[in-house]
C-alpha cells in the first residue's frame, strides 16, 4: 500500500513537471545551455586555445624578426590586429581593449640574434593588468615560434655562452658549429637547447600605470551591479502580476489613467531601486578598495542612470510578456542568466572564443560593462560615453513602451 502510494505520487510529480513548461525548462534545458556556454569559455581559455588579439609592431624589420612573426602569426590562436601600428598606437589599442596584448620588436633593445641580457630585451609586451594571463599565454606562443623559426639563434646563444664562460672553441670547432647552425636554420627544428631561458628576451610593460590593480575591482563592481539590477527589476516587476491575481489591477485600470499608471509607477520605483543598489555596490568599491568614484562621478552617474532605466524597462517587459506568475518566475531568470553569462558579468569576455565575444554585443551587459570600463579604466571623457548611454536609455524606454502594450492584456475585459 505504501509503495503504491509512493509510486502514485512519483507519477503525479512527473506529469506535473511535463505540464509545467517553465519548470521543465529550468530543470532540463537551462542547465545544459549553461554547461555548453561555460564549457566553450573554459575550453577556449585553457592554455594555448585562448585566442589573442595582438597589436604587433616590428620596429626592426630584420630577417630574424620577420621569421619570428611569420611563425607566431601562423598559430591558430593568434589574431593580429589588422592595422599598421606604432608603439604608441599599439599601447592605445591595448588600453582601449581592441587588442588583448601588444608585441613590440623594439629598435631600442638588443638584437634578437645577439641579445646578451646586458641591455633592454628585444621583445616588449604591452600588458593590460586586468588581462595579465594574455601576456603569459603570448610568451608561450612566442617561445614556441622562436625555437621553431630561429633554432640557429637559440643554439648559437648557448654555444656563445659555453665559449665565453667555460672553454675556447678551436677554429675547426667554430666552423662545425657554424655549419650546424646553418643546418638548423634550414631545417627550422623545434628542440629547445639548455643553458638559458627565453624570458631573457622578453620584457613586460603595463599600459595602466599606477591604478592598474583597481581595474578588476571596478570591472566586477559594474558586472555584479548590472546583473543584479536585472534580477531585482524582474523581481519587483512581479508585483504587477500579484496585483492582477488580487483584482487590484482591474480596479486601477478602470480609472482615468488605466493600466499605464501601474506600469509607469513600477518603472519609476525600479529605476530608483536600481540606483540605490548601484550606489551601494560602487560605494563599497570606493570606500573599501579605493576605486576613484568621486573623481569619475559624472560619467559614472550617467552610465548608472542609463543602466537602471534599461534594467527597469527590460524587467517589466519580461514579466508583462508572461501570462502567469509561474511563467514570470522562470522566463526572466533564464534570459538574465544567459545574458550575464555571455555578456561578461560572470566571466570576462576576453576569455571567450571570438564568436561568443561577438554574440556578447547583443546583450546590454556588454555595453554597460564597456561603459564602466571606459570610465574607470580608460579614463574616457563623458562625451565619448554618450552614444552607449543613449542606447541603453533608449532601449529601456522602448522596453517600457512594449510593457504598456503587454500590460493591457493582463486586464480582464
Amino acid at each position: 500500500m505504501t509503495l503504491a502510494m509512493t509510486l502514485a505520487i512519483l507519477r503525479a510529480a512527473f506529469l506535473l513537471l511535463l505540464r509545467d513548461r517553465g519548470a521543465l525548462l529550468m530543470a532540463l534545458v537551462v542547465p545544459v545551455v549553461f554547461f555548453m556556454i561555460f564549457a566553450e569559455i573554459f575550453a577556449t581559455a585553457a592554455g594555448d586555445q585562448l585566442q589573442l588579439r595582438i597589436a604587433i609592431v616590428d620596429e626592426v624589420r630584420s630577417d630574424e624578426s620577420t621569421r619570428l612573426l611569420a611563425a607566431l602569426t601562423a598559430e591558430p590562436a593568434i589574431r593580429p590586429v589588422p592595422a599598421e601600428l606604432t608603439r604608441e598606437s599599439a599601447r592605445d589599442q591595448v588600453r582601449r581593449g581592441t587588442a588583448d596584448v601588444g608585441l613590440i620588436i623594439r629598435a631600442d633593445g638588443e638584437n634578437l640574434a645577439t641579445a646578451s641580457g646586458l641591455a633592454a630585451p628585444p621583445l616588449l609586451l604591452l600588458v593590460d593588468p586586468s588581462r595579465s594571463v594574455t601576456a603569459t599565454v603570448l610568451t608561450g606562443h612566442l617561445q614556441r615560434a622562436y625555437f621553431k623559426a630561429l633554432p640557429d639563434l637559440a643554439v648559437g646563444r648557448v654555444a656563445e655562452l659555453i665559449g665565453t664562460e667555460f672553454t675556447t672553441f678551436t677554429p675547426d670547432q667554430q666552423a662545425e658549429i657554424a655549419a650546424g647552425l646553418r643546418d638548423l636554420r634550414a631545417g627550422a627544428g623545434t628542440e629547445r637547447p639548455a643553458g638559458w631561458t627565453f624570458d631573457e628576451l622578453v620584457e613586460r610593460d603595463n599600459v595602466a600605470g599606477q591604478n592598474a590593480a583597481l581595474n578588476n575591482v571596478a570591472y566586477y563592481a559594474g558586472a555584479v551591479a548590472f546583473m543584479f539590477l536585472l534580477f531585482a527589476a524582474a523581481q519587483s516587476a512581479l508585483g504587477i502580476l500579484d496585483d492582477q491575481e488580487a483584482g487590484i489591477l482591474d480596479r486601477i485600470a478602470a480609472g482615468p489613467g488605466g493600466i499605464d499608471v501601474v506600469v509607469n509607477g513600477r518603472f519609476l520605483f525600479i529605476v530608483l531601486q536600481g540606483l540605490v543598489q548601484t550606489c551601494l555596490i560602487f560605494g563599497v568599491a570606493w570606500l573599501g578598495y579605493g576605486v576613484d568614484l568621486p573623481g569619475n562621478f559624472g560619467p559614472w552617474a550617467m552610465i548608472s542612470v542609463s543602466s537602471a532605466v534599461l534594467a527597469a524597462g527590460l524587467g517589466l517587459l519580461l514579466v508583462t510578456a508572461c501570462q502567469t506568475r509561474a511563467q514570470a518566475q522562470v522566463l526572466p531568470t533564464v534570459v538574465i542568466l544567459i545574458m550575464s553569462a555571455i555578456g561578461g558579468s560572470m566571466v570576462p569576455r576576453f576569455f571567450m572564443p571570438h564568436w561568443l565575444q561577438q554574440l556578447g554585443w547583443a546583450t546590454p551587459n556588454t555595453w554597460a560593462l564597456e561603459a564602466y570600463s571606459g570610465v574607470f579604466w580608460r579614463s574616457e571623457p563623458a562625451l565619448q560615453l554618450v552614444p552607449i548611454c543613449f542606447s541603453l536609455f533608449g532601449i529601456g524606454i522602448a522596453a517600457l513602451g512594449l510593457s504598456h502594450w503587454f500590460g493591457r492584456r493582463l486586464v480582464r475585459d
